[in-house]
């Protein structure tokens, strides 16, 4: 009489397909989550940089029928490094990147206080503005003003000069897993078209 074989898997073999199984598992798993974190990462900085250069747009070329610091004729003289005056005829323009409304971006044309608008609604980022952008890390979002020879200039004491200014604008978004994400910059020169080049 034959002695029958046995049929199936010893305890070893068992032990060494399932710690086979949870190696790829535990890999996949890995992987998985990685490329999540680093997508999550992309979205975000595309956000950021999405929000920062509608509010560049806007502060450029206007919003709904009003105009923007392309059309200006002139700068104020009260503009500074967190504030832009800027005046097309009687027409007034003012940008501030503010400490008070959650550190954003606001625009208003005519009247600050009655007009003013946040040029990010959803509320996507936060601006590193001259009070809350440590001076060793990150600039602060900034108005620089320069004359049509490229020096730079203080509106204060020579307004008319003003023929380009420089925006920079530092912002991270306002996700809480983010929260220690560096700022992302985006800096933009506009030309005032009512001024002379040369």
């Amino acid at each position: 009489m034959k002695k029958s074989k046995k049929l199936g898997f010893t305890m070893v073999e068992l032990l060494v397909a399932m710690f086979i199984l949870v190696i790829a598992f535990g890999l996949v798993t890995y992987l998985y989550t990685r490329a999540a974190r680093i997508r999550k990462i992309v979205v975000v900085h595309s956000d950021v940089q999405q929000v920062l250069s509608q509010q560049m747009d806007t502060l450029t070329y206007g919003d709904k029928g009003n105009w923007g610091i392309i059309d200006a004729t002139e700068i104020g003289p009260a503009s500074s490094e967190s504030t832009l005056e800027a005046y097309n005829g009687a027409d007034k323009m003012e940008a501030r990147i503010d400490q008070d409304e959650e550190d954003t971006i606001t625009l208003a044309w005519g009247d600050y206080y009655a007009n003013k608008m946040i040029l990010d609604v959803g509320r996507k980022l936060t601006v590193k503005n001259i009070y809350n952008a440590p001076s060793t890390t990150i600039p602060p979002s900034s108005f620089e003003y320069f004359n049509n020879k490229g020096e730079a200039v203080i509106p204060s004491t020579s307004a008319e000069e003003v023929t380009f200014v420089k925006i920079t604008m530092w912002a991270r978004s306002t996700d809480p897993s983010f929260s220690d994400s560096p700022a992302v910059p985006l800096i933009t020169g506009v030309r005032l078209r009512n001024k002379p080049s040369f």
